[in-house]
């Protein structure tokens, strides 16, 4: 019996020893990942995210480690629900010189960051200050412009405000006509200005947009749209309030060629007959296309689709058969428009059928009109496309 007390009390006296062991104590997140925000995370952040997510921008900042990281677990799930950033292009329907989307290995890295305790990096840095460029808010891409219009003078966004849309008319003061080659909008506080889309207000003519990702709108090189004298511009401005009342105020810089363009850019657009979506409907299509008449290149889509759009889809049938996906918007986002550069402009031989289509949700108890239109930055090529037998 003396043994298996023995026993006993050498059992209890392991066991407490194992009880009062000190525990591992973790103060932060453990962190299980060699990517670091002053590396890697920074270097995607500049690329893809600072357009809007700068100090002064629409968006919180992203600039420096204490600005992000309590963010992180947000940041992986905007990420993993494909809401940001808000491109809504599907790879591989079009190729964009402007597209905002990460890529696969972008989203890798970031989310082993927000899994792996979203670290620092760098030991004893300064983590309040940016660790790569971040660019100025304002500015001009292509230096002074040639003609600099007020628009918007007195428009106020009140604090918290909804989002909506503006539009004001600004005269262009031309005394004669002239060649525009590129445009940009410089908006007065970019904390409230979603996006902005220029048209000539005479003809509705859609000649350029500005968003936090994609800043001046730029014809291809030896193509240009003519102005007329004493003409107006149309400036359609998308407001979203911030903490505080601000000034809608913008500026809007013109760009001209000294001399007419090789190339004339020609109004184009697809747009489709009004339509009624019958409530409580939802994926009730609207399609339409256009025949090309002549050889044609495009370089640029602008979609405007509405209330209630949820897709669109731009297919191009070339004579012969062949169908060229131009662009599809999968999830359409209104509250972040864009226009779609194509990385090479497209050209297209006549009889070439610009089908588009798109798909509408209504979860009113009303009716609603649906009238989509995708307007094209479209111009003579400089050679005839070749035309391949069917």
């Amino acid at each position: 019996m003396r043994w298996f007390a023995g026993v006993g009390v050498a059992g209890l006296a392991v066991a407490g020893a194992v009880l009062l062991r000190p525990a591992t104590v973790y103060t932060h997140t453990p962190i299980t990942t060699s990517i670091v925000f002053q590396k890697e995370i920074a270097q995607i952040f500049q690329r893809k995210c600072f357009q809007c997510h700068t100090e002064g921008n629409i968006s919180m900042s992203l600039t420096t480690y204490k600005d992000a990281r309590p963010w992180a677990v947000a940041i992986k799930e905007e990420i993993l629900e494909r809401r940001m950033p808000p491109w809504s292009a599907v790879n591989g329907y079009g190729h964009f010189a402007n597209d905002m989307s990460l890529t696969a290995r972008e989203v890798s890295i970031i989310l082993a960051w927000a899994d792996g305790g979203a670290p620092s990096g760098v030991l004893l840095a300064d983590e309040s200050k940016p660790p790569v460029f971040v660019p100025p808010l304002g500015g001009w891409d292509q230096g002074t412009p040639d003609v600099l219009l007020t628009v918007a003078s007195d428009q106020k966004v009140e604090a918290a405000s909804p989002d909506r849309t503006a539009r004001f008319e600004v005269a262009t003061g031309l005394a004669q006509a002239k060649w525009l080659r590129a445009l940009q909008l410089n908006p007065g506080d970019r904390r409230a200005v979603r996006y902005a889309a220029i048209y000539d207000a005479a003809s509705g003519r859609w000649l350029g947009t500005w968003t936090p990702g994609h800043l001046n709108t730029s014809l291809p090189d030896g193509v240009g749209i003519q102005l007329p004298a004493k003409g107006k511009l149309a400036v359609e401005i998308g407001y979203r309030g911030t903490d505080e009342a601000v000034s809608g105020e913008a500026e809007l810089g013109l760009y001209f060629s000294e001399k007419r363009p090789a190339q004339v850019a020609m109004p184009l657009e697809i747009a489709a007959a009004p339509a009624i979506v019958p409530a409580g409907r939802t994926r009730e299509r609207v399609r339409t296309e256009t025949v090309l008449k002549a050889p044609t290149t495009a370089s640029a889509l602008w979609p405007r689709l509405g209330a209630g759009a949820k897709s669109i889809e731009v297919t191009a049938i070339r004579p012969n058969g062949v169908v060229e996906p131009l662009l599809w918007l999968k999830n359409y986002r209104p509250d972040w428009p864009s226009s779609y550069v194509f990385r090479e402009p497209i050209t297209l031989p006549a009889g070439t059928r610009l089908v588009m289509t798109a798909y509408y949700d209504n979860a009113t108890g009303t009716a609603l009109q649906a009238r989509p239109a995708v307007s094209v930055t479209a111009f003579p090529p400089s050679r005839p496309p070749a035309t391949l037998a069917p």
